[in-house]
């Protein structure tokens, strides 16, 4: 009997292992779902995160490009407002240059006026001596040499005036 009782536990043990089927743990495929769920969360996620970066760095660089940009025109209106500044500068120099050249002009004609009024006074006056008989020989040699000197004087400011006509005709 003893015989017969292994035997059959033996059989009983065989069917039953062979007989049960295995069981996946409903449980831990669950979890498996929800861990590759989490995972593929977390790329999508990583995804947009990177995809947000890079869209940030290119909204930066497009922000730093137009800042360079803003640099460069206002580095340019400044150039150009100097060199307008630069301009304008030359041109009223120019124009003050040609004014004080009209001024020249016309001292000289005035001192050419006054030392022609001068002279023909001093010639009246000297003329007047000389026929009244006043005069020696040393006053009249020293109106000579007056008038001359107020006759080169003379000659000296015609100079002086052609320079100054010469000098407003360049400026012109």
């Amino acid at each position: 009997m003893k015989i017969k009782f292994l035997i059959l536990v033996g059989l009983f043990s065989l069917q039953a292992s062979l007989a049960q089927e295995t069981v996946i743990d409903s449980v831990k495929v669950k979890q498996e779902k929800l861990i590759l769920e989490q995972q593929k969360a977390e790329k999508e996620r990583i995804k947009a995160e990177e995809k947000i970066i890079k869209e940030k760095q290119k909204e930066e660089k497009e922000r730093q490009k137009a800042l360079k940009e803003s640099e460069k025109a206002k580095k340019e209106a400044e150039r150009a407002q100097k060199k307008a500044e630069k301009e304008l500068k030359q041109a009223e120099k120019a124009v003050a240059q040609r004014e004080k050249a009209k001024k020249n002009v016309e001292k000289a004609k005035s001192k050419i006026e006054d030392n022609k009024k001068d002279l023909e006074k001093e010639k009246v006056k000297f003329e007047k001596l000389r026929r009244k008989g006043k005069l020696t020989n040393e006053e009249e040699l020293e109106w000579r040499e007056k008038i001359l000197k107020k006759e080169n004087k003379a000659l000296e400011l015609q100079l002086d005036l052609e320079k100054a006509e010469n000098k407003l005709n360049k400026l012109d």
